[in-house]
């Protein structure tokens, strides 16, 4: 099973989840993932005795350990709200494990969702339930703070200028596809992605929105610097996003946390998850 954005947690992980103490700056609105029109239907699920969540610890902000060792994160969060909204308060349950043991975990039996960090592949979607995606990861532009660039015209800029990239990464396809004239600075390493816009390598970043919003928002960026343009969303090169996993068999409990996911974002609950793990929103300037 495959993780989306496995470059954020090794950066949030390096830097110790400070950047969670950062000072947030105006509040985040996430993006609408729902449409308005999308019809759900919300089964009757008092007949289930549990509802067992699992997740992993290793994925911040998404997914990790507090102080005293307890899951915490977006995803947890997330699944204690779909467990309110489907009256099943009482009957929610949040089991962490590695990642790697996830999937046993489910086929097992020994928990009924996995809310972790899932990206929707063929082979997963061959074996599982999977939900609507909840979260998807946009790519970002970050530039020297100050610059005064506008939307309109900002290819034009681009396609004209170093852009810092991830060696090898999806970011660099995407931005080879996209700005075709700019310069790419390839870097085997994020940190080194960094240096080369701080140090005068490079006039642009290019990479994924959620890992460059903590870094903006932690110390190490002495607040150099800040998002112009953007954000990008691709399926063929970001792909779909987080969805939670089921086994096949339980559509009913797949069409009920559908239709909280969608519930949730409409009543603003959603909205309140994101704004507390995110300082600095991945989708705002």
């Amino acid at each position: 099973m495959m993780r989306f954005c496995d470059e954020l947690a090794r950066f949030c992980l390096l830097a110790g989840l400070l950047l969670l103490a950062a000072a947030p700056g105006a509040r985040a609105e996430p993006p609408r993932l729902w449409d308005p029109g999308y019809r759900t239907v919300l089964p009757d699920l008092s007949g289930v005795g549990r509802l067992r969540f699992l997740t992993s610890l290793d994925f911040p902000p998404f997914n990790f350990a507090d102080a005293t060792r307890r899951p915490t994160g977006f995803n947890v969060d997330l699944a204690r709200a779909i467990c309110d909204h489907l009256d099943a308060t009482e009957r929610c349950e949040i089991q962490a494990m590695p990642w790697d043991e996830l999937e046993g975990a489910l086929e097992a039996e020994r928990g009924d969702v996995i809310l972790a960090g899932s990206t929707p592949g063929a082979e997963l979607r061959a074996r599982f339930g999977v939900s609507e995606p909840y979260f998807r990861f946009p790519a970002r532009f970050v530039g020297r703070r100050g610059a005064a660039i506008a939307d309109e015209g900002f290819a034009e800029i681009v396609n004209g200028s170093r852009v810092a990239v991830v060696a090898g990464s999806a970011h660099q396809a995407m931005l080879a596809a996209f700005f075709p004239g700019a310069e790419p600075v390839a870097r085997p390493e994020i940190i080194e992605v960094y240096d080369a816009l701080t140090g005068g390598d490079a006039d642009f970043i290019f990479g994924d929105g959620v890992t460059l919003s903590f870094w903006l928002a932690a110390p190490v960026s002495e607040a150099c610097c800040q998002f112009v343009s953007g954000p990008y969303l691709s399926h063929h090169f970001l792909g779909l996003g987080m969805v939670a996993v089921t086994r096949p068999e339980d559509r009913l409990l797949l069409d009920a946390i559908n239709a909280a996911l969608k519930a949730i974002e409409g009543n603003g609950v959603y909205d309140e998850i994101y704004t507390r793990y995110f300082p600095v929103d991945p989708y705002g300037r």
